[in-house]
């Protein structure tokens, strides 16, 4: 039985295998994407050309961005982009709130995350991303159906 019949078989099978892609560890998910290339590397390129990163996040247009940062959590926010160069700290803080924009600040601030922590707040901003594209919110690398 191959690793990827379950999702094939399931209509929603590609966005449930993306969603677990990006939902994994980098240290993990890179494990899981060599086994499904090696596997099936249509199917896993495929999987591939949907899965959102956190580069991904940085370069949403800025309304989308806007939407993605209104919804998760402050923390997770100051934690994603904690190692981030000055330029992409100030586009994320322009397009909050200010309570929400201070509340980031604080994180920046105040807090050393180690790496997991700041993977950790990038994976929480692409769930929240994802979630938001399954709801048309929207629309950066909307998954179609099966």
């Amino acid at each position: 039985m191959s690793v990827f019949s379950r999702f094939k078989k399931n209509p929603e099978g590609l966005r449930q295998l993306v969603q677990l892609w990006e939902t994994t560890p980098l240290v993990r998910r890179q494990k899981m994407i060599d086994i499904g290339l090696k596997e099936d590397p249509e199917y896993a390129k495929l999987a591939l050309s949907f899965m959102l990163t956190f580069v991904d996040i940085v370069q949403m247009p800025d309304l989308e961005l806007a939407e993605v940062l209104s919804e998760a959590p402050s923390q997770s926010v100051g934690f994603a982009i904690h190692q981030s160069d000055k330029k992409i700290k100030d586009r994320f803080l322009s397009k909050v709130r200010l309570p929400i924009g201070l509340e980031i600040r604080e994180v920046l601030e105040n807090q050393s995350p180690n790496a997991s922590l700041i993977e950790a707040g990038q994976l929480k901003l692409i769930e929240t991303a994802r979630k938001l594209e399954r709801t048309n919110v929207i629309g950066t690398k909307r998954i179609p159906l099966g």
